[in-house]
């Protein structure tokens, strides 16, 4: 059966609104009581809510102060769980033994350097030490004094680096190839003074701590293991992107049987937005996993459904507010306008009105975008993401109560107000402030492909 390309449209969006939402997050506890009973993060996800809901509409919120006290002591109770030695967040630890010790505390400033310090070092060495350039040097005592130090570099040994190169100053070093200005300049370098810095660090106790610390959060960065998760990372997501373009390729397949008129659909991968477009990136998403455009073929085409892929449902929370920027800018084209998206299918030429009906509504997301996700089913989500209780055991307040518990005090979850009042006020914690309302319009707006294909199949399809 033919169907005119409208009437399609509408079958697509009656779909996307039908398809179930398998990832959606459930309700929050319906009083403080419920929240209470929920537990640490359950209680903690109300209260947050509840000052969201009070700084938008102070009229409808519930009790500032019973909704205050119930924060504080559930943050208390989050502090006081990531302490747990072997069950605790090893973020957390790691934190407040950097706040707490000045070992620790330079060991991390000077690692924030520490790459570009041993490119700096290992660059000087090669100058006058490649085994490339000793090969033009006569073989003795100075070409293989050259050859220890660059052997030196390359293995991190900085202590030792230093003291060959100090070493080898002591000496007169002979011939027309004098080395003496570089090694000088190498051995009185800051970056070769930190790296030596750095490497005494690395016996203290405390860093020794630290640094377990923080391997049980994960691969240190720059390891092999960092390495390994990252790749094991993007394939998901190329899995993800995989599951995604596949269905959206049979929707198309399964529109175009159906269509009367010249018009088809096709799927586009990776738009990216053009160059010059209106408005400013200002940190908005510029290119888009999957799309379904529909036009001729020749001329300029309809955007019809766009979407995101994700490898797992909370990674959406976080993209989140990425995606409305980019979404409010491509909604700045032009109605006469045709704008030309790259694309890993070609050159896509979209309508400025198609595009402009891109544009969110209060913060959510028009019925044609959404987010695509294969992973299987949660056991439960989660009311509170681990990146807001990370914001929230970061804030000074939470680190001094910590520091208090750890001295054997007994401090009032009183002392957590300042974090309660900067919910409300502060930049930084914004995202804390949100997210909730942030987790459950992006999950409201994720299906799995197979969900949707099914869905379009019923709409084409009806019994």
């Amino acid at each position: 059966m033919e169907l005119q390309q409208q009437h399609l449209d509408a079958v697509l969006l009656a779909a996307l609104r039908a398809a179930p939402r398998r990832y959606r997050l459930p309700p929050l506890p319906a009083n403080a009581e419920a929240a209470v009973a929920g537990g640490t993060e359950a209680a903690l996800a109300f209260a947050i809510e509840a000052a969201r809901i009070e700084k938008a509409s102070p009229a409808s919120s519930p009790g500032h102060d019973a909704i205050q006290a119930l924060f504080t002591r559930a943050l208390a109770q989050l502090i006081r769980e990531a302490l747990a030695p072997e069950r605790g967040d090893p973020a957390f630890q790691a934190a407040m033994l950097q706040a707490q010790d000045a070992a620790v505390h330079e060991h991390v400033q000077l690692s924030r350097q520490r790459a570009a310090d041993r490119r700096s070092v290992r660059m000087a060495a090669d100058a006058i030490a490649h085994p490339g350039k000793l090969r033009r040097e006569p073989a003795g005592a100075v070409r293989d004094a050259l050859a220890r130090l660059h052997g030196l570099a390359a293995t991190d040994a900085w202590t030792e680096l230093a003291r060959a190169i100090e070493q080898l100053l002591a000496q007169e070093l002979p011939g027309p190839g004098n080395f003496q200005a570089p090694l000088e300049a190498i051995r009185s370098s800051p970056a070769l003074q930190r790296l030596e810095r750095g490497s005494e660090l690395l016996r203290f106790e405390s860093v020794q701590r630290y640094q377990a610390l923080c391997e049980r959060r994960g691969p240190l960065a720059g390891s092999d293991a960092a390495a390994a998760e990252g790749r094991a990372s993007a394939q998901q997501g190329r899995i993800a992107e995989h599951a995604a373009v596949e269905a959206f390729r049979k929707i198309a397949d399964s529109l175009n049987r159906h269509r009367k008129g010249a018009a088809i659909y096709r799927v586009a991968r990776g738009l990216r937005t053009p160059r010059g477009f209106p408005g400013e990136a200002n940190k908005a998403k510029e290119e888009w996993d999957a799309a379904i455009v529909r036009g001729d073929g020749n001329g300029a085409a309809d955007l019809v459904l766009l979407a995101e892929t994700k490898a797992s449902p909370a990674a959406a929370t976080s993209d989140f507010p990425r995606l409305l920027r980019g979404l409010r800018r491509l909604a700045q084209a032009h109605a006469e306008a045709v704008y030309a998206f790259a694309s890993a299918d070609g050159e896509q030429r979209i309508l400025g009105t198609s595009l402009q009906g891109l544009r969110p509504i209060r913060r959510l997301l028009p019925p044609h975008v959404i987010y695509c996700c294969s992973a299987p089913l949660e056991a439960l989500p989660q009311p509170l993401g681990a990146a807001t209780k990370a914001v929230l055991l970061a804030e000074p307040a939470s680190l001094a109560f910590a520091q208090q518990l750890a001295r054997g005090e007994a401090p009032s979850h009183a002392a957590l107000a300042p974090v309660w009042n900067a919910l409300a006020t502060a930049p930084r914690l914004q995202s804390a402030l949100h997210q909730y309302e942030t987790a459950q319009k992006a999950r409201a707006a994720m299906l799995h492909p197979d969900d949707l294909l099914a869905s379009v199949e019923r709409g084409l399809h009806p019994s």
